[in-house]
């Protein structure tokens, strides 16, 4: 018998026998006799329930150790279809098996180490505390390795190339088999076309965005082929995650969602355009997420910002035209900040100095000196009012430099 079928039986077993050693005490409970020997015959019955009930707990704790070190039975026709919908075959057989919820969260944080390196996220936390996109104190690793791993139903490790499916995971749930399929879109996604390093988090976000995008279109094609009606009447399966996200920062929100939303809607746009326009998606992917927002644009000239180091160079990156689009949203409202942001070429931060009292410039590259102009004036009425009265150790400015807006952070003297 297949493991996840060992599991489900004795499942039902332990459920069957609770209710039936519950029926049985209720049954042969005598209605006569002493008090004392009602409450010694209970709790003799008690005992031997416990023992029983306790007996099944084990056998169901071995069943989930079981299907938690082999691997899992997908289904050969899911696969088929799958490949079939992308237009590639796995390589090698999909990997696919239940995890625990520590085993999740150990590959979410693989996964980041992985994409962002073992210091990067720490340098991201301190700079984007001092532009203002995190609150002060807040820890970005801990927050994205929960965003990743808690009230999923899965998550593809990219560093070990294979499916991590949560233990509750229902195969005859049509929302559950659906996050499989993603999975599964992720997982030969990835085998056909593999990186393995990204240059800053703007590329980052852009391969994720069509490699994540893609997969989560891929979900919704599913969902509406199980069914006549309209995929938005099923359950979210991963509602847990959702609820979490909200209480995050908007700009982990918005990074977050991307994939799901704007990702989505460019890699749809490559599946109905043709095959070719959809496998070429993959080869060349988007490097910058300028492309995602605005497919329908060539990609901008970047901008030359220069080559000069400061001095004690902590880190650099670069956040690109989402990066600023969030980074106004809280302020200026969405419709001004796209506005805003859609006028992006170049950007680079960087954070030098004392690795516990950093300083921080921000260069953006805009495509001409009067945008620089406008995003120069909103950023001074809309954010630095707020920054400095957040961080009232801190000297904050923005000031134009022909076609950029140079944003400072430093320490006070």
């Amino acid at each position: 018998m297949k493991p996840e079928r060992v599991f489900q039986a004795l499942s039902a077993i332990g459920l069957i026998a609770g209710g039936w050693l519950y029926g049985q005490y209720w049954k042969q409970n005598p209605s006569n006799g002493s008090h004392n020997d009602e409450l010694a015959q209970l709790r003799a019955r008690n005992t031997e329930l416990s023992l029983k009930l306790d007996a099944r707990e084990d056998e169901l704790a071995q069943a989930r150790s079981m299907l938690t070190q082999g691997p899992f039975a997908v289904p050969e026709d899911l696969v088929a279809w799958v490949e079939k919908d992308f237009g590639m075959v796995f390589l090698t057989p999909p990997k696919v098996r239940l995890a625990t919820p520590n085993d999740l969260r150990n590959a979410a944080e693989r996964n980041l180490r992985f994409i962002h390196g073992e210091d990067t996220l720490a340098i991201e936390n301190k700079a984007w505390e001092l532009v203002g996109l995190l609150p002060e104190g807040q820890r970005l690793l801990a927050q994205l390795i929960m965003l990743e791993s808690s009230g999923v139903r899965g998550l593809f490790d990219l560093e070990k190339e294979e499916i991590l499916l949560a233990e509750t995971y229902d195969p005859g749930s049509v929302p559950d088999s659906g996050v499989l399929a993603r999975l599964l879109a992720q997982h030969l996604a990835y085998q056909n076309h593999p990186k393995k390093s990204w240059a800053s988090r703007d590329q980052w976000q852009a391969w994720q965005a069509t490699h994540l995008g893609a997969a989560a279109s891929l979900q919704s094609r599913y969902i509406r082929r199980q069914s006549a009606a309209n995929e938005a009447e099923f359950r979210d399966p991963e509602m847990a995650r959702e609820e979490l996200l909200m209480s995050l920062s908007p700009a982990l929100q918005g990074f977050a969602n991307f994939p799901f939303v704007e990702g989505n809607d460019y890699a749809r746009k490559y599946y109905i355009q043709s095959r070719q326009s959809w496998l070429e998606m993959f080869k060349t992917p988007a490097t910058c997420t300028a492309t995602i927002i605005h497919p329908e644009r060539a990609l901008p000239q970047p901008t030359d910002l220069g080559s000069d180091l400061p001095a004690n160079l902590i880190g650099e990156n670069q956040l690109g035209m989402l990066g600023l689009r969030l980074w106004l949203e809280p302020y200026v409202g969405n419709e001004r900040a796209s506005e805003l942001a859609t006028e992006w070429t170049n950007d680079r931060y960087q954070l030098s100095g004392e690795p516990e009292r950093p300083s921080l410039t921000w260069r953006i590259a805009l495509s001409d000196e009067q945008s620089a102009q406008s995003l120069c004036k909103e950023i001074e009425q809309s954010l630095l009012p707020h920054l400095r009265e957040t961080q009232l150790d801190r000297e904050i400015q923005i000031r134009t430099q022909e076609s950029q807006c140079i944003f400072e952070n430093t320490l006070k003297n």
